[in-house]
């Protein structure tokens, strides 16, 4: 059992104050993966399939690295694209090609309730 400050039980004290450390790993995991040729084809299509299902998927955002590239910094913060009109990543314009650190975030409905 973690120690616990006694905030949730069981759970660490970096949990208890909302430091999700699996997820802030997850995520810089993510940013650092090279991209395979067909993430955008992939990422887009799945984001796409969970819409048609009527899940909570209203969209997709690119999620922009820390260090991103010009054209990344272009794009439009905080824009909700639909699968079929999100910018293919890694952005065309983009210099470091397979290695762009950019992402795709589902957008859910709870989140952009339109």
């Amino acid at each position: 059992m973690w120690p616990s400050s006694g905030n949730h039980k069981g759970c660490p004290d970096n949990y208890s104050l909302g430091k999700h450390m699996a997820f802030d790993w997850l995520d810089r995991f993510q940013h650092r993966l090279e991209k395979e040729p067909d993430y955008a084809r992939k990422s887009l299509a799945a984001y796409r399939l969970g819409m048609k299902a009527k899940g909570s998927i209203v969209g997709v955002m690119v999620q922009p690295a820390p260090e991103c590239c010009d054209a990344a910094r272009r794009l439009p913060a905080g824009k909700v694209y639909h699968p079929d009109q999100a910018p293919n990543l890694p952005l065309p314009d983009c210099p470091q090609g397979r290695h762009c650190q950019c992402l795709y975030r589902p957008v859910m409905s709870y989140q952009h309730p339109d």
